[in-house]
This record gives C-alpha cells, sequence and structure tokens, in this order.
C-alpha cells in the first residue's frame, strides 16, 4: 500500500495522520522538504516511526515556507533496509527527490535488492532526461501511462526544472481540510478497523450499515474497491497488481501462468496542471 504525503508551503499535517499512516506501512520511513531560502532539500530516512514523524514535525516546523513530502513504506519489491525507505535521491543529485505509492512495471536485475521505486529513481527517470522531463508533456504521458495505478511526488530545486513539485496521478489521493494531500485512506484508522482472514496484513475495508465486508475486496496497491461479484480474474482491473501477494501481474507467482492470458486494461490518463500551484 505505502503511504505518500504531500505538503504544500506554510502547512504542517497531523501528527495523527502521520502516525496511523505509519502503524498501516511499518516497513521503513522518510522525508524530504524544500528550503528555498537556501535552494537545497533537506531529507532523512529511518526504520524508526517514531524517529521520522518526530523529526519531520520539527524540522517542517523550522522550514515551512516550500514543499514537502513523508512516505511510509509498505515493502512489495526490494529488501526491507533504509536504503530502499523513500525518498530517493533522483540520479544521485540531491537537488532532486522522488516518493511513490504503488508498484511499478519494473523487473528487478537478478541479485538486485533495491525496491522498484529506487531503480525508477537512480536508473529510468535519469535515463529519459531527469527532472527537465518533467516539464515536457509527452514525456509526462509516458510517465504516466508507466505509472498507472500508482502515485509520484518530485521535489526539486533544480534551476532547470520549472517547478518545485511534480505530482503525477495527483487525482487518485485525496486533499484533506488543512490542503495537505494523501495517496490513500490509510491515514485514517477508522478505515481500517476490520481485519481480513484471507489477507491479514490488511486492515480491512470501510463498509456502510448495510453492506457485508465479505462483498467487497480492495487493492492494496492502487485502492480500487471492487464488489466480489465483478471480479474478472486474479488480478486488478485498474492496476494489474495481484489481489493477493500485489505484485504487478508480470510478476506475480500465485497463479502460474495466469498472467499470460490476463487482458490488462490500463487506465486512461490526462497530463493536468491544477490544485498545487505548479
Amino acid at each position: 500500500m505505502c503511504m505518500l504525503c504531500v505538503i504544500p508551503p506554510n502547512v504542517i499535517p497531523s501528527r495523527s495522520k502521520l502516525e496511523n499512516s505509519a502503524l498501516n506501512n511499518p516497513h521503513g520511513f522518510g522525508f524530504a522538504i524544500v528550503i528555498p531560502s537556501e535552494n537545497r532539500i533537506h531529507a532523512e530516512r529511518t526504520m524508526n516511526a517514531d524517529t521520522s514523524i518526530n523529526r519531520f514535525l520539527e524540522m517542517r516546523g523550522k522550514y515551512p515556507e516550500g514543499y514537502a513530502m513523508w512516505h511510509a513504506r509498505w515493502a512489495t519489491h526490494g529488501s526491507t533496509t533504509i536504503e530502499n525507505c523513500h525518498p530517493f535521491k533522483v540520479g544521485g543529485d540531491d537537488q532532486t527527490y522522488l516518493a511513490h505509492n504503488g508498484i511499478l512495471p519494473i523487473h528487478e536485475p537478478k541479485g538486485d535488492t533495491r525496491s522498484d521505486t529506487r531503480i525508477f529513481a537512480e536508473d529510468l527517470l535519469p535515463a529519459i532526461g531527469g527532472v527537465p522531463s518533467l516539464d515536457n508533456e509527452q514525456v509526462v504521458n509516458l510517465i504516466e501511462d508507466f505509472t498507472s495505478g500508482s502515485k509520484v511526488c518530485v521535489l526539486t530545486v533544480d534551476p532547470r526544472a520549472k517547478y518545485q513539485c511534480y505530482l503525477i496521478h495527483e487525482e487518485k489521493g485525496n486533499v484533506d481540510e488543512s490542503g495537505v494531500w494523501w495517496s490513500n485512506d490509510s491515514c485514517e484508522l477508522e478505515r481500517y478497523n476490520t481485519w481480513k482472514s484471507v489477507k491479514p496484513y490488511d486492515f480491512g475495508l470501510y463498509v456502510k450499515d448495510n453492506e457485508d465486508e465479505d462483498d467487497f475486496i480492495d487493492c492494496g496497491v492502487c485502492d480500487l474497491v471492487l464488489p466480489v461479484a465483478d471480479m474478472e480474474n486474479e488480478f486488478c482491473p485498474q492496476c494489474g497488481s495481484c489481489w493477493d501477494c500485489r505484485a504487478y501481474v508480470s510478476d506475480c507467482l500465485c497463479y502460474s501462468g495466469a498472467h499470460k492470458a490476463y487482458d490488462y486494461r490500463t487506465p486512461t490518463t490526462t497530463w493536468e496542471k491544477g490544485g498545487w500551484g505548479w
């Protein structure tokens, strides 16, 4: 699942929502804060949730004038280590950091313990031009298609970039009353108060009083909620992830050969600049 939280200038996010996100996504934490007055980005990563939240709120209070992001990881690819905690430097450049919620269709080379997002930040995005390429509408369209079902945030002080913050698939997240953008509902514990027997690491679905939770299935990657009666196969029709293991269709080993017959339908995506003062 993961939680990607993006904070606009002069806003500090709710501590309780950060704590809820950490409880629901416990595999590593990190943040990045743009400091325009010093033309730099302050970033930290840790495996300890309390350390991350306390340090983030401390540093955000000190440097509120730029964009910021905070991330709590649910490990799906790569080792569960601090090296795979978000955010990542793009191409090793400390002027630009990237964080992500979802699963990317990236094949990790044998023996490579990096996560899919880390490979995207370190290798793939730099290969197509790095952060300046995000100002090219055609390139962004390609990235939107490639990251379909995911959400990606890039913060930068690179002088070649037009904007300080790039948020891809903003429409797939939620903005709270303070203006903070959250990639999914795992920041709200009341949305995850019922455990599911099939996947004990899920926190369940929010259902109405006249509905039965067992009648629905939720995708842990893109957060699609689908009535069980509408399921056509073992993979999410929105992002192509396995309902059980959350791996992308081409990487799933749950159903031998199932991905070969699966007709993955990529959602239509659009490039929209709006809502973040870009």
